[in-house]
């Protein structure tokens, strides 16, 4: 059976969006993480008899969730990219792609890397959420 070039647009467009639907699962578990360790956080701020070995576990805990929410955010501008590289090789072939593809390979960057350095936005974000459970977990509450 022969594939067309617009069958190989299709082929792409499949694998992109079962791979977003896997990247939502995993943002419900890292939305869901995030919220326990602000429970986890909040639990030994109200609490005056937390030891340091919750305090580190609770830190530890939450150090890990955000390097998973990190490489989250790494993954999704990664696959994106491989996206839209997937179009620009397609293109580079000569094969007409539809305006959608266009856009989408206009608007990433096929040639990059992994990277978990996240962006403004991104990094004021996840800061935000550890400085507040942080310090959470290693304050004390004024009576």
């Amino acid at each position: 059976m022969e594939v067309s070039f617009t069958d190989m647009e299709l082929q792409i467009w499949s694998i992109h969006w079962t791979a977003m639907t896997a990247l939502v699962v995993s943002l419900a578990m890292s939305i869901f993480a995030v919220w326990v360790g602000f429970i986890l956080s909040n639990g030994i701020y109200n609490s005056g008899e937390s030891n340091i070995v919750s305090k580190i576990a609770v830190t530890v805990f939450n150090l890990c969730v955000a390097y998973f929410v990190l490489f989250w955010w790494a993954y999704l501008e990664w696959h994106n990219n491989g996206v839209a590289n997937a179009f620009k090789e397609l293109s580079e072939a000569g094969t007409s792609i539809s305006p959608n593809a266009q856009m989408h390979l206009d608007a990433g960057d096929p040639a990059a890397p992994l990277s978990m350095l996240p962006n403004l936005i991104e990094g004021l974000f996840l800061g935000s959420i550890l400085l507040i459970q942080l310090s959470q977990t290693w304050m004390t509450k004024k009576s």
